[in-house]
């Protein structure tokens, strides 16, 4: 475009890739967007924005974040604010999206983010992005909060669930190749879990066929090993809560590696881990020949039935050691998820969930620790942060230190602590806003 014009800059991190990548290819694949100028910084700072504005008239920085990086984000928001003058600041709209915005916009706004992106934003943000260069109305736009005072906000409508098989799965242009995306949305209701929230327990498959012409295209770039994004791999292509389609799971897997050229394809493992009550011995046989990995991610969360049925996890303890030991038994390696002081939970239960981990890493499971962490938009959003008891931390301790257990604990727990503090906070900060001091 020419000086003087439009673009929007997105703040990539690490932590955000996934989310922002398929974005970018949402507008990439948009006519109606085609001359908007497109910027991918790494980890945004106040002198790139500088020397942005000396090129164009108006900056649209978009930024994508979860829960536990809250206190990132804020310091970082306040350093743009302190350090861009009252005119440059003129020239910005900061916008948000992601998982914590979308479960808690007014901390987003307050953060001075001008919008926050509610769920899904394939729909919404191209429309909000052609309002914007054309002088248009932007509050049109669906799903979409903005500030209407210090503390209350307007939202609009949301937009529909949308159809994953029209949107593209990769950034050809930008070069950002994600894991592919086969399914968005879950059906169950884990209160700690926000992806319900986020897709409205609306769940939708890609089609086969479409993730296989992906692959083929793949392929030419070199990009041989196939990942997947999905919160239930063995749920693929069905839209019961507890069914698994195996005629789609094997068309799937058999196509992509009768693909010349692919090397190795993951499937069951991060980030697409599998339900416990979706493991069978059938399904686990006829998938073997066509995947690399011989790890497999599975959530069990507690190891307490009275918890399981609290949290609303939909399975029990038992129906979860039986797919590990299936697992197992068919030469997969199962890393079970577990998070430690769940709301609820009573020593007892905790006990018992130590001692669950043990067992399982005495039949050759590998563990990985999470600790517990409110999520605004969760039905446990508003319990209060507890760290992990002196007991059950010397006995995790001891674990870790041994090898036992994967996953950096101990600093998911100062993650934890960190956001519920901030979040705390700022319910009676006021917000970030642009101030003229001259």
């Amino acid at each position: 475009m020419e000086a003087n014009s439009v673009a929007i800059v997105f703040d990539i991190q690490k932590k955000n890739f996934y989310s922002l990548a398929s974005l970018i290819a949402t507008i990439d694949s948009d006519d109606g967007l085609r001359d908007l100028d497109l910027i991918i910084s790494n980890d945004l700072e106040v002198g790139e924005i500088k020397n942005l504005l000396k090129k164009y008239s108006k900056l649209i920085i978009a930024c994508s974040f979860r829960t536990n990086q809250l206190s990132d984000i804020y310091e970082k928001m306040k350093v743009f604010y302190s350090s861009l003058s009252f005119g440059e600041l003129q020239k910005i709209t900061f916008i948000a999206g992601g998982s914590h915005p979308t479960g808690d916009p007014l901390t987003t706004l307050k953060f001075g983010f001008d919008f926050s992106f509610i769920g899904e934003a394939e729909y919404s943000l191209p429309f909000f992005l052609k309002q914007f260069i054309d002088g248009g109305d932007i509050y049109k736009s669906l799903g979409i909060a903005f500030l209407e005072s210090e503390n209350t906000f307007s939202l609009t409508s949301r937009p529909p669930p949308i159809v994953l098989d029209e949107f593209p799965l990769l950034s050809k242009r930008r070069k950002l190749y994600p894991p592919l995306e086969i399914t968005r949305g879950c059906t169950f209701g884990c209160t700690f879990c926000q992806v319900p929230m986020l897709f409205q327990h609306n769940i939708r498959h890609r089609s086969p066929d479409v993730i296989l012409d992906t692959v083929k295209w793949m392929i030419t770039e070199r990009l041989n090993d196939i990942r997947f994004i999905t919160p239930n791999s063995f749920g693929y292509m069905s839209n019961s809560a507890r069914s698994v389609n195996q005629d789609a799971i094997v068309y799937l897997l058999k196509g992509i590696r009768s693909i010349e050229g692919v090397r190795n394809v993951f499937y069951g493992t991060f980030p697409g881990e599998v339900r416990p009550e979706t493991v069978s011995e059938d399904l686990i046989s006829k998938i073997k020949p066509y995947i690399t990995n011989r790890r497999v991610s599975i959530g069990l969360q507690s190891g307490s039935n009275k918890v399981l049925r609290e949290i609303r996890r939909g399975h029990s303890v038992e129906e979860c050691i039986s797919a590990i030991e299936i697992l197992l038994n068919s030469g997969f390696t199962p890393i079970i998820d577990m998070i430690m002081g769940l709301p609820g939970a009573s020593d007892e239960d905790e006990e018992q969930s130590i001692n669950v981990i043990e067992d399982l890493i005495q039949k050759q499971a590998i563990i990985r620790a999470h600790v517990f962490m409110p999520l605004p938009g969760t039905v446990l959003e508003d319990s209060v942060y507890q760290p992990v008891s002196k007991k059950n931390r010397k006995r995790l301790g001891r674990l870790s230190t041994s090898g036992k257990i994967e996953g950096n604990w101990t600093q998911q727990e100062l993650y934890a602590k960190n956001a519920w503090t901030i979040m705390q906070k700022l319910k009676s900060v006021s917000p970030l806003i642009r101030e003229d001091n001259h």
